[in-house]
């Protein structure tokens, strides 16, 4: 039998009842598998514990701090978490992507959590030297393949500290995937300071793909990339076009639908959240977009529809994420 990730599947991305303006699939069998080769990635916002580190300034997210960051708080962004991720399907998903996450123990915790504790998923972390001590993390579901290599690529700003990009090799009945989690630079400060730090990030990820890819290998990156579809370190850095058969596909410029996005900015939506692949892949593509859920989602009073955040400022407000999760379908 070959390995759950690789065998052809059709899905999609039901909205539920109440939300008409969502865009609907309906989900479907194929041979009463149910859902394959299913992928998601999730920006949590800030997935800390309640323990200070004193090597980042994570003091915010502790029961003394800012936030008042409490055992029970965490537990309810564990739980709403998980939950968001078993919404992207009818099963749990295959390969999971996260970024703002604190270290190695939250990843842990969060795959524990119901009903992702069904995956029995294996974790992918490096500690990154983000100031905040922030990390990316890929959760790899049991059965789906063999992690083959792991390695945290370090991106040089010439001292600033940024996320480290993830990198998994996965062996899956015969076939190779190279797999990249990301979370570049953000664009706080600006597009003339802050987009050339997110070209270096592709250029870091793009020589080590070079460098490691083979004949027939598979490539699958995911991220928070703070940048869209279109924008020069997607199409220049990365080298990843809007062409279904262009070396790198970005797929969250193809068939998107009309003001949708995975982020939203005083009310503009984008795809910072995105999926890349190889063109053999995106060729199997059945889908590739935000997880539009409404109960993921809240109406701000100026903004209009939101995702539903852990805190406005500093007021809790207990929900799940600035971003919404991205899922990927392979047919």
């Amino acid at each position: 039998m070959r390995p759950r990730f690789l065998l052809p599947f059709l899905a999609g991305c039901a909205a539920p009842t109440g939300t008409p303006d969502l865009p609907e699939v309906a989900a479907q069998e194929v041979e009463g598998r149910g859902l394959e080769a299913q992928v998601v990635f999730y920006n949590v916002e800030n997935l800390f514990d309640t323990t200070d580190d004193p090597r980042t300034n994570d003091d915010d997210f502790t029961p003394a701090g800012r936030l008042q960051w409490t055992a029970d708080r965490y537990a309810t962004k564990l739980s709403h978490l998980a939950q968001a991720i078993s919404w992207s399907g009818d099963r749990l998903p295959d390969l999971i992507g996260l970024a703002e996450v604190e270290n190695r123990a939250v990843v842990e915790d969060l795959a524990g959590t119901s009903p992702l504790d069904g995956g029995q998923y294996e974790v992918v972390h490096f500690d990154s030297p983000d100031e905040r001590g922030i990390d990316v993390a890929l959760l790899v579901r049991r059965g789906v393949g063999e992690v083959t290599g792991e390695r945290a690529l370090r991106v040089d700003l010439d001292g600033d500290r940024t996320r480290d990009v993830l990198y998994a090799r996965l062996g899956t009945g015969g076939t190779t995937w190279h797999l990249y989690v990301c979370h570049w630079p953000s664009r706080r400060e600006g597009p003339a300071v802050s987009a050339p730090k997110r070209l270096e990030a592709a250029r870091t990820l793009r020589e080590h793909l070079d460098e490691v890819r083979g004949p027939g290998d598979r490539v699958l990156i995911m991220g928070d990339f703070n940048d869209t579809p279109t924008d020069a370190s997607i199409q220049k850095g990365l080298g990843a076009t809007c062409d279904p058969s262009a070396e790198l596909v970005a797929l969250m410029c193809v068939d998107q639908p009309e003001g949708h996005g995975s982020h939203n900015f005083r009310g503009d939506w984008a795809y910072l959240d995105q999926f890349i692949t190889d063109p053999v892949t995106a060729g199997e593509v059945a889908s590739a977009k935000a997880l539009w859920d409404q109960r993921l989602l809240f109406r701000h009073p100026k903004y209009g529809r939101s995702p539903d955040k852990t805190y406005s400022g500093t007021s809790y407000k207990g929900g799940y994420s600035d971003h919404l999760p991205i899922v990927l379908r392979l047919r």
